[in-house]
């Protein structure tokens, strides 16, 4: 009884560490330009992927709790898809455009040219990616939740 109650602990540490850094992605995206004085109007458009990027990350944490509850190890393919997605949210952060008083700008080159136009331009594959590799983790997480697959020696 006792191993099944600490995979539990365990289950519910993981979807609640996967869902508090899946919140922090969010915020940095929708609100991580307004800490260096870059936010401005686009915030509300910015809105909807951040709240794409927590519901992904709520059904990531179930998978993860779930696959962890269930005894079943996590691949470390779905880690390491996960950890290259929050990769990649936070390079969107930093290069993520918006408008402000001074013109369009980022983090990481202000209203600068050409800075503002190659920070725009890994602005889009980052944010890309990040969803792919997102919604690729939330499908490995739930293949996980199902237990490993049986090999052909298994089969006989």
């Amino acid at each position: 009884m006792h191993s099944l109650e600490q995979t539990t602990r365990t289950g519910t540490t993981r979807g609640v560490g996967v869902l508090l850094v899946g919140f922090a992605i969010a915020l940095w995206i929708v609100f991580g330009r307004f800490l260096f004085g870059a936010g401005g109007e686009l915030t509300v458009v910015y809105l909807a992927i951040g709240l794409i990027v927590l519901v992904l990350h709520v059904f990531i944490a179930r998978a993860l709790s779930r696959t962890a509850s269930r005894g079943f190890p996590v691949r470390p393919a779905t880690r390491g898809t996960l950890i290259a997605a929050w990769g990649c949210g936070i390079l969107l952060g930093l290069t993520i455009p918006d408008i402000t008083a001074k013109g369009m700008q980022t983090i990481i080159s202000g209203a600068q040219q050409p800075a503002l136009d190659v920070a725009i331009g890994v602005a889009n594959p980052a944010g890309i990616i990040m969803m792919a590799l997102t919604i690729i983790s939330l499908v490995l997480a739930n293949q996980d939740a199902q237990g490993p697959r049986p090999t052909e020696d298994d089969e006989f």
